[in-house]
């Protein structure tokens, strides 16, 4: 037989000829004719251009309706996101920030906005995942080819992917469905990069005064002076005026009790203050055991600020030699610290004595205190102008699942059954004569245009389901996984050196610090302290994580597809199409069953809201030792290290699980075609009978005798009984001529 691709016009489709395989335009025929398509043939027939016909749908029960579902509750999300927009800022308890353009969903206990804030990820992260898969399944569909499209692809010699993510397939589709698939696609890149940021929690925490004092400053009447406490510590003359004016009012208001102070015992000081950020109190005096006669008059020994964003800023319970100097001439000053304000807390909780070094050099120990009590003021809030990009996003793309929806009029192969059902009704001439032909035959011989023969059967055996999986699909999955999971290892070790917790014994820490939690050790500050930036930093691994779900969900929709073609070798079985006919039975999925789809899903939503509380952004409101608000708002990208543990863990069981299954044998021995169209396409070239007679009908793949002819055995699709299994060793060859030039 005459190659076909010198012999045919690009792009045209011949119809099968009397003996029930088809024949190329000057081929040589036998006794059979030669008929071209009819002008009204499924695959050819050509639109009216008219502008009513153009928007006019014509439905068919097909993929259109998981398509409709997919940009349903792509509205159904558009909706929630525009509902709590108007929620957050038109909440009349809190109002919004005009000058931030933050709406505000909670204001008050801190434990209840962490509470909400992680169920709001949660939904968030079912949302995405929502989002995430109904665009997968609408990009599956419009990448999906017409007949005619394969048919075009096969005269030049080249393959299309049935019924998987392809972007093979972007180059030969029309350029409408690829225009909609790049734009679902390039919508989804900013919804990983912000909407987990669109809600965050925002953590209120106080800087506050530590004033050691002597047991009777209490008493009425007490001298004490602020001045004379500074000038003995060896402050600067040019800040002691300073200080005075801004810790003079901190000291009144306790003495006129316009502040809530509860009295701690040393080990409940320690406990309470050792902590990364102080949120339900503030200002402190440490009582010493000595009384104001012992040295001096004044009651009032040192007065220290502590700054609350400061990593170290609990170590201000260790002794302390001298105060610094702060970034300014007007600046507070911070302690110098030379313990572990950790090992203090043990020491304090086994009444070992507490001891201050002050600023003169005396060591005093402390007796007791009293910590003013605070409001919580923690709050949940969402990004107006995020959430305004996170709703046009998932407006451009249900308006583009929609248009996809409404223009796709041309039946298309979106299933494994919707090809077989196109190949044997009308069977491709272009692999005519290699009905063992397999994905690796494709790609090395008929791709070349090299000879095709008559061909032992040399598989051995069942094989399993991975070997469906192209090569380099696998090396893409797992290089990429790999080289992630190594990457975030190495994070995980810094940030746990970062926190100062040792893997063997600080567990419990980690686990204390919890997910997605705002503290003032487990975040990288951004110098330009902008939420904008820490919002796109603390999200980019998002769009990394979803990358990698695509390749994992492609490596199952692969190893479905391989099993489901197996399945047409073990037993008679109903074609599955889009659009099915009497006889055929419909399909709700695409190539993953529900059995496996929902775990995929499921595991999709868990992994991406682990990622949001691994990195996340970290926002946190400063308050003066008076209450009130400071200009220091820090924006930075937060990390858990328990979280990115537990993300690590799944992960990791994800890889296993794929390979586990991969490990899988498909139901009975058959040809490897995975995805090919060309591979397909040469398994559906009935034997001498008129290809009709499978139409509506269980079919089974195998060996059906020998090809009247050729004088060899053939292996096609069959509604007979007396298919079986192909034999190890017997040649076989299409129902075509022997031999197929060279290109």
């Amino acid at each position: 037989m005459r190659n076909f691709g010198r012999l045919l016009p690009k792009g045209a489709v011949v119809l099968r000829g009397g003996n029930g395989y088809s024949r190329g335009v000057g081929g040589e025929s036998g006794t059979s004719s030669i008929e071209l398509l009819a002008p009204d043939s499924e695959f050819t027939q050509e639109q009216p251009n008219s502008f009513s016909s153009i928007w006019k749908p014509a439905w068919h029960p097909s993929w259109r309706t998981g398509a409709l579902a997919c940009a349903t509750s792509t509205v159904v999300v558009l909706f929630i996101n525009i509902g709590l927009v108007i929620y957050a800022t038109k909440n009349p308890r809190y109002g919004m920030d005009q000058d931030n353009i933050i709406g505000t969903f909670y204001s008050g206990s801190c434990d209840k906005s962490r509470t909400i804030g992680l169920w709001l990820h949660l939904g968030i992260n079912a949302l995405s995942a929502l989002l995430f898969s109904g665009s997968n399944y609408t990009q599956q569909c419009l990448a999906a080819p017409t007949r005619s499209e394969v048919d075009a692809a096969h005269v030049e010699r080249r393959w299309m992917d049935i019924g998987v993510p392809s972007l093979r397939n972007l180059f030969r589709i029309k350029p409408e469905r690829a225009f909609l698939w790049i734009v679902i696609g390039i919508t989804s890149i900013p919804l990983h990069l912000l909407y987990n940021s669109a809600v965050y929690t925002s953590l209120v925490a106080n800087d506050f005064l530590v004033t050691v004092v002597t047991q009777d400053y209490f008493e009425p009447g007490a001298y004490s002076n602020i001045t004379e406490a500074l000038i003995r510590n060896s402050y600067p003359d040019s800040l002691i005026a300073h200080f005075t004016k801004e810790f003079s009012p901190v000291l009144e208001e306790y003495n006129n009790s316009t502040r809530s102070y509860e009295n701690l015992t040393p080990a409940e000081c320690t406990k309470l203050y050792n902590t990364n950020f102080i949120y339900n109190h503030s200002n402190l005096f440490l009582i010493t055991n000595r009384n104001s006669n012992t040295g001096h008059n004044n009651t009032l020994l040192d007065v220290v600020r502590i700054y609350t964003e400061e990593a170290s800023s609990s170590c201000w319970m260790c002794a302390y030699d001298q105060v610094q100097r702060g970034p300014s001439d007007t600046d507070y000053l911070r302690p110098a610290f030379s313990c572990r304000p950790s090992d203090l807390t043990s020491n304090v909780t086994t009444r070992l004595p507490w001891l201050i070094k002050l600023g003169t050099g005396e060591e005093v120990e402390i007796g007791g205190c009293k910590s003013e009590r605070t409001v919580e003021k923690c709050k949940v809030r969402l990004s107006l102008g995020i959430m305004i990009a996170v709703i046009c996003c998932t407006l451009f793309k249900a308006c583009c699942m929609i248009t996809a929806v409404v223009r796709s009029r041309e039946p298309t192969l979106v299933t494994l059954g919707d090809a077989l059902d196109s190949f044997l009704k009308i069977p491709d001439p272009t692999t005519i004569g290699m009905c063992f032909a397999d994905r690796r035959f494709i790609k090395r011989e008929w791709r070349r245009g090299c000879t095709v023969g008559p061909r032992q059967w040399k598989q051995r055996g069942v094989q399993r389901w991975w070997t469906s999986v192209g090569k380099m699909r696998w090396i893409t999955c797992n290089f990429f996984s790999s080289t992630t999971i190594v990457v975030a290892t190495v994070l995980l070790w810094l940030g746990m050196q970062n926190d100062g917790v040792v893997w063997s014994t600080d567990l419990k820490s980690m686990w204390a610090r919890g997910f997605g939690d705002v503290n003032n050790v487990s975040q990288f500050t951004i110098p330009s302290r902008g939420m904008t930036r820490a919002a796109l930093l603390s999200n980019l691994p998002q769009i990394i994580l979803s990358f990698l779900y695509l390749t994992y969900n492609s490596l199952f929709t692969c190893m479905l597809l391989g099993h489901e073609w197996s399945l047409f070798s073990h037993r008679h079985r109903t074609l599955r199409v889009t659009s099915p006919h009497p006889g055929q039975r419909s399909t709700y999925w695409l190539q993953i069953p529900y059995t496996y789809a929902i775990p995929l899903m499921t595991l999709s939503c868990v992994l991406h809201w682990l990622l949001s509380q691994s990195s996340f952004l970290a926002v946190t409101e400063i308050l003066d030792p008076l209450g009130k608000k400071n200009a220091t708002i820090i924006s930075a990208v937060g990390y858990s290290c328990i979280a990115i543990i537990f993300l690590l863990t799944l992960g990791i069981l994800a890889l296993v699980t794929a390979a586990g299954i991969g490990y899988k044998q498909f139901a009975a021995e058959i040809t490897t075609v995975g995805s090919c169209s060309a591979a397909i396409s040469a398994a559906c070239h009935p034997a001498g009978a008129n290809s009709e007679e499978t139409t509506g009908k269980k079919v089974r793949w195998g060996d059906v005798g020998t090809e009247p002819n050729l004088g060899v055995r053939h292996l096609t699709f069959s509604s007979e009984k007396g298919v079986r299994k192909p034999v190890l060793g017997e040649v076989y060859a299409g129902t075509g001529e022997r031999e197929c030039d060279c290109l």
